[in-house]
């Protein structure tokens, strides 16, 4: 690895919106790369070599701080879209990814509880009402998303349902809701 390779990446990372593909021992080698700039300049105490050595370290933290708010951003979206992508991050960075995603998928399923009337966040539990209507708890009552606009329609049980809109979280009976995810309209959160 030499300043050069570090600089390119850089430039990369800067004009581009997505992650940028690298070797998948980059921070090993940049580790590698410090250790040997630093001990050059205890060696020669020579000005230059620390001038190179903090500039190194200033683009390397450059890189690292693109990357890392392209990693954040990545695993929001992956878990707003439900897409999941780590082709092009290094090993720790798959890692740090998969955590991200992980805990931004329990707080957006705190959250859709919160929707529906339930509270439960560290333990406590508070109901809006006496039903529990969080999925696979009650198998007769799913919590939806609703991908397209719905009309208002009567269910198998002749109760309205609707207008929902594009997006609308909405709890319903399982017969309706499935009905609606099979025709693409809705999918179960």
């Amino acid at each position: 690895m030499n300043y050069e390779e570090i600089r390119n990446i850089q430039r990369k990372e800067q004009n581009s919106s997505r992650i940028v593909e690298i070797d998948s021992n980059f921070y090993q080698r940049l580790a590698d790369f410090v250790k040997e700039k630093t001990e050059a300049y205890k060696k020669t105490q020579d000005p230059t070599e620390f001038r190179e050595l903090e500039n190194v370290v200033k683009l390397a933290r450059r890189v690292f701080d693109s990357r890392e708010q392209k990693i954040v951003m990545k695993a929001l979206r992956s878990v707003r879209m439900k897409e999941y992508d780590d082709k092009t991050m290094t090993p720790e960075e798959k890692e740090i990814y998969a955590a991200l995603v992980n805990v931004l998928k329990k707080h957006r399923k705190f959250f859709e509880g919160v929707l529906i009337g339930n509270y439960q966040f560290n333990g406590q539990k508070k109901q809006g009402d006496s039903t529990t209507l969080i999925n696979g708890e009650n198998n007769n009552i799913l919590l939806v998303r609703i991908r397209k606009s719905v009309p208002r329609f009567v269910g198998a049980d002749s109760k309205e349902y609707g207008p929902f809109k594009a997006n609308d979280i909405v709890k319903l009976p399982k017969r309706e809701a499935d009905l609606l995810k099979d025709q693409g309209l809705a999918e179960v959160v």
